[in-house]
């Protein structure tokens, strides 16, 4: 046949020299020349991974978002306005750890939203204020976010978590989780909503790390404060948000593992989280349980029905408390 030979044969011997011709273009294997720079071994999976990369050039390693809480609140918006999903992390827990319980954990976990890329942190802790950490029913203490999350697209967390000393002993190599996990909010636009509590898995270094996170279409974000009208200035007891839709808890403060709050000269108290993602085809509710004795707990809720922008605001009697608790509503 014109243009060259088409047998069984002609064609074999073509395959073999691509094969020798490839022989020169091929590598060794990956661990004799990954960089060092960009990558680190994880003795967890017996692997080298690269280091998160920067989503933009502009953004810097460890660059903190400017932006905060509240920024949109006086403005008016039309029925209409489309808004953004967003995300609530409801619990980070360390379920498995090579060197057992307790631990003492020290760290940073941020998150990188579409808002503008930089870190927003979720949780951190310096080594002199490290959690400890009795069993893997435990969760971290979650100080974050500051603002609520815009998610267009992808939301990143990052890990970077280490380990003082294991049963008062100090260990050789002190990474317990480190890397990165991906939220993509694209992929679940396609389906109908499913309002459940999810969970990503990183399994790296010396762990096994579960975020569970809610996903939260159509979300305005919710601010919360809460103020103390009457009785002692310091708050024993628990503050957790939930919805509708989504009745699981989002520990605002818990005075078991956080201790006491006292209010400032104003009578607010600081918790350790204040704002969440709420849908507004959904009720926010706030529950409030403080601690009138030993054992007992005086537990009252509240809801508020989200609004694009402004405040509502109700009083509550709990215990000895009575308290003004005040939502700011503003789009991402």
């Amino acid at each position: 046949m014109a243009g060259g030979d088409s047998s069984p044969v002609a064609a074999a011997a073509a395959a073999r020299k691509w094969e020798w011709d490839q022989e020169e273009y091929r590598c060794e294997p990956a661990e004799y020349f990954v960089d060092p720079r960009y990558s680190e071994y994880d003795p967890k999976q017996g692997l080298f991974h690269m280091r998160p990369l920067l989503l933009r050039r502009q953004t810097r390693p460890g660059q903190e978002s400017p932006a905060g809480p509240m920024r949109h609140t006086g403005k008016i918006f039309r029925e209409g306005f489309p808004l953004a999903n967003s995300v609530n992390v409801v619990s980070i827990k360390i379920v498995s750890s090579d060197y057992g319980y307790p631990l003492g954990v020290y760290g940073t976990i941020i998150a990188r939203d579409s808002l503008d890329q930089k870190c927003v942190y979720v949780f951190r802790r310096d080594k002199d204020d490290c959690q400890l950490i009795s069993s893997k029913d435990d969760s971290l203490i979650l100080t974050g976010p500051k603002r609520g999350f815009m998610v267009c697209d992808d939301i990143f967390f990052e890990i970077n978590l280490k380990v003082k000393d294991v049963h008062g002993r100090t260990v050789d190599d002190d990474r317990l989780s480190k890397g990165l996990m991906e939220v993509d909010a694209i992929r679940r636009l396609e389906y109908s909503p499913r309002y459940v509590v999810e969970t990503e898995t990183l399994v790296s270094m010396h762990s096994i790390l579960d975020l569970n996170y809610t996903f939260v279409r159509r979300s305005v974000e919710a601010t919360v404060e809460i103020r103390i009208l009457e009785g002692p200035d310091e708050f024993h007891g628990k503050i957790v948000a939930s919805t509708t839709s989504i009745p699981c808890d989002i520990v605002l403060h818990d005075s078991k593992v956080s201790g006491a709050l006292t209010a400032g000269d104003n009578g607010v108290i600081q918790t350790a989280r204040h704002v969440v993602g709420v849908s507004v085809d959904e009720i926010l509710v706030l529950t409030v349980a403080a601690a009138v004795g030993d054992d007992e707990l005086s537990v009252v809720t509240i809801e508020f029905t989200p609004s694009r922008n402004g405040y509502d605001d109700g009083s509550i009697t709990c215990g000895d408390y009575k308290m003004l608790l005040k939502v700011t509503w503003a789009i991402m």
